[in-house]
């Protein structure tokens, strides 16, 4: 590939990203994560809500209840109780009120809601996010190897939650002189997910890592682009439970290729 239509499909990448964040109920709009327990909690705008947020269409706008791993919503005014599914159980329901939308989530082994709102000022304020110069020589030819069966990675995320992970595969590679062995794990459609830290991490780019897609692997090889690797969610928002790199996935060289910390 010339290295202009290189540099136009990263561009043409980096523009999808930027939209995806920047549209309705993307990351931009986290603003809540609400463990739940037992008892009955109210959402609206008012302030005698249990979870109050003002872009809410009402003073009260409902009712969950919440019985263990039971969940139900009531809207104000109704007279039958909606059950809800969490994400780890299949698609998750949603409740909607204005701007504002609650997802049942399951995060550190609880239940809890997931609150955008998209008239959150990080959305409408956001002022986009800074790459560093496209470099050819971080598109990298990565040797893929098999994990021994049932082979886990303990991953620990912001919170400081830990949990075993199945590996996917391990990606051997030299980055920057360093020779490497990434851990990754199942992404969607076959593809791969590594979590990695560097150099860069604290001053450059966001202290807590960045992200990296890898697609599928084919004959043995994998091909790992860091011009896309990109910022996790917890860079933009306080209220997300991203991963943090496993400790064989922490490079000691800076890695200067993709995205910068966000504005």
């Amino acid at each position: 590939m010339s290295n202009s239509a290189a540099l136009e499909q990263h561009a043409s990448w980096h523009a999808r990203r930027l939209a995806a964040l920047q549209a309705e109920d993307g990351w931009l709009t986290l603003v809540g994560l609400d463990f739940l327990v037992d008892g009955t909690h109210t959402l609206g705008s008012g302030s005698e809500a249990s979870f109050r947020y003002d872009n809410c269409d009402g003073d009260i706008v409902g009712a969950f209840e919440v019985r263990g791993d039971a969940v139900r919503f009531r809207r104000q005014g109704a007279g039958e109780w909606e059950p809800l599914q969490a994400d780890d159980a299949g698609p998750p329901s949603v409740i909607r009120s204005g701007s504002v939308s609650c997802t049942l989530v399951r995060r550190n082994g609880r239940l809890a809601l997931r609150v955008r709102d998209n008239r959150s000022v990080v959305r409408t304020g956001f002022a986009g996010i800074d790459l560093f110069p496209y470099d050819p020589s971080l598109v990298l030819a990565a040797e893929v190897r098999t994990p021994a069966a049932n082979e886990t990675v303990a991953i620990t995320n912001v919170t400081g939650f830990v949990e075993s992970q199945p590996v996917a595969a391990r990606l051997a590679c030299v980055v920057g002189g360093e020779s490497v062995e990434l851990v990754a794990t199942a992404g969607s459609g076959g593809a791969l997910f590594v979590v990695f830290g560097d150099g860069t991490n604290g001053r450059e780019t966001y202290g807590g890592g960045r992200f990296l897609e890898v697609t599928p692997p084919k004959d043995g090889r994998a091909t790992l682009d860091f011009n896309r690797a990109y910022n996790p969610p917890c860079s933009f928002t306080a209220f997300a439970t991203c991963p943090l790199p496993p400790a064989s996935n922490r490079l000691t060289g800076a890695v200067q290729a993709g995205e910068r910390a966000p504005r």
